[in-house]
This record gives structure tokens, sequence and C-alpha cells, in this order.
């Protein structure tokens, strides 16, 4: 099941009318005030009467408010309690403590990013990869090695990927969009303000937007219209991006043996032929 805030936002973004949306914006910016509060607090805090929060819940498969705010409290307290994996090391060797805690952090976004995935819309990305003509990619700095990784496993089955290292081109590329066409657009924070333009010009074209971003709420979330969440775990420095960057490359093995899944044969035989050609350079 999808978590409650990022519902509420993709409704939001969606099909909420103007009061519905006064509502969801506060909600969104002030969760954990709003999981104590009584139902008419909040209408009174909107300007608005009970009966739009209620009509919010149940948009949102929720029977009532009360359980939206036991889904809130579940998200607050997923963002507070992420699992903590760990190897224990007694070594006093520096060397060995620096690659416990690079092994750690990595092993900790890996298991909190399964715990995000939303299996439904998982399934519902995966049938727009199959079925599209094209897909195209767009990634920054270490999240272009992302989308790098995810367009050498699809072209080796045969699916057609654009993608491109220069900023320019990839501004360029997001203008020529269709309709329909679908775009994987990876960015950690979500926020770089050449992706958001990039996201800008394939929401206006009709594009489908499919982010790979932290989970919560950021700029890259609200454009698009399917997502996959790594945990938010990285320091403030973010040296290297290591543990979004092997969280975010798990993903793209999850959409690569998914996509597999759906097409064996054909796929397999694509993965014998290449495999002999790079034998041959080799």
């Amino acid at each position: 099941m999808k978590k409650a805030l990022c519902r509420l936002e993709a409704y939001n973004k969606q099909s909420a009318t103007d009061s519905e949306k006064e509502v969801i914006n506060y909600i969104l910016n002030h969760p954990r005030t709003v999981a104590e509060m009584d139902i008419h607090t909040l209408a009174g805090n909107c300007y608005c009467c009970a009966a739009t929060i209620v009509r919010i819940c149940k948009k949102n498969g929720f029977k009532g408010f009360r359980e939206l705010k036991l889904a809130i409290l579940n998200d607050i307290n997923y963002t507070n309690e992420l699992t903590q994996i760990s190897f224990h090391n007694q070594s006093d060797h520096p060397t060995e403590q620096k690659v416990i805690k690079i092994l750690n952090d990595n092993m900790q976004a890996i298991e909190n990013m399964y715990r995000l995935l939303d299996f439904q819309e998982l399934e519902h990305i995966v049938q727009l990869l199959f079925t599209c003509r094209y897909v195209y990619l767009y990634g920054i700095g270490a999240s272009f090695l992302v989308a790098k990784d995810m367009q050498q496993k699809f072209e080796r089955i045969n699916k057609k990927t654009f993608l491109y290292e220069d900023l320019h081109l990839q501004l360029v590329s997001s203008t020529n969009i269709e309709k329909g066409d679908v775009a994987v657009i990876i960015s950690y924070s979500g926020l770089t303000k050449e992706i958001i333009d990039i996201a800008k010009n394939i929401k206006q074209r009709g594009g489908i937007i499919i982010a790979i971003t932290k989970y919560g709420s950021n700029k890259l979330s609200s454009l698009s219209d399917y997502h996959l969440f790594v945990p938010k775990l990285e320091g403030p420095l973010r040296v290297g991006a290591s543990s979004s960057r092997v969280s975010q490359l798990c993903i793209v093995d999850i959409l690569y043996n998914l996509y597999l899944s759906l097409e064996t044969e054909k796929s397999m035989d694509k993965i014998i032929l290449t495999n002999k050609l790079l034998e041959k350079e080799e």
C-alpha cells in the first residue's frame, strides 16, 4: 500500500478540488501536528467543514479521519525508525572500521528501500516500460551513473533508450517527448533546478514521468506520475552519494529483472547474443 502522505500528495496533484487542496497542503506541511488534532480543529485551521476532510479521507481509501491519522503516524514512525542493520565488529583498526561503516550504510539503504516499495505501483511501472516505444532517461552527477546502468541493461534486451550525458542535450531531449512517452528521472534530492526544468518540459508535453527519488515531499515527486522511493539516509555532506546510489541501483535491477520476466525467451536470446559479441571484442 502506498504511504499515506504520498497518496495524499498524488491525489492533490491529480484530482483534488481547491477546497481539498487547502486541507491536503496543510496536512503535508504539518503531518505530526495533524496526527494529534481532532477533525474539528483541522477544519478550523483550514477554514473548511469537517465533511470536506471526511470526503478527502474516503477518496484516498481511508474509512475516516482517525484511520488517516493512524496512517500518518505510521509514515512518521517509518521516517524516525529506519531499520538499523549492522556488522558487529570489535576491531580497533581504523580502515576496518571505515569499511564496516560503509557496508552498514549500504545494507541499511537496501533494506529500507525495500520497505518503501509499493508493489502495485511497481507492477504498473514495469508494464509501462514494457509497452512504451522508448524509455527516456535523465540524471545528473551520481544519478547519471544510475541512468547509464539502466540504459546498458535495457539496451541489451532490445529496449530502445535515450540518455545524454550533456545537460543541454538532456534539456533538448525533454522537449522532444510526445504524449504518452515514458521518462525515468533519477534525482536523490528531487530539487535540482535542471532536473525540475526537464520534468516540467515532459509534463507540458503529456509525457509520463517515473521518478526515482528520496522518500518524502519534493518538487520532482510532485511533478511525477509514478514514484520509486529511496530512503532519506544521507548525511549533510553526502560524500559520494554512496548509500542513495546503492538503493537507486537496486531499483534499476528490480525493474530490469521484472521486465525480463514478462518476455523471458526473447530477452534471454538477446542477452546470449550480446554476450557472444562482447566476448569477441575481448
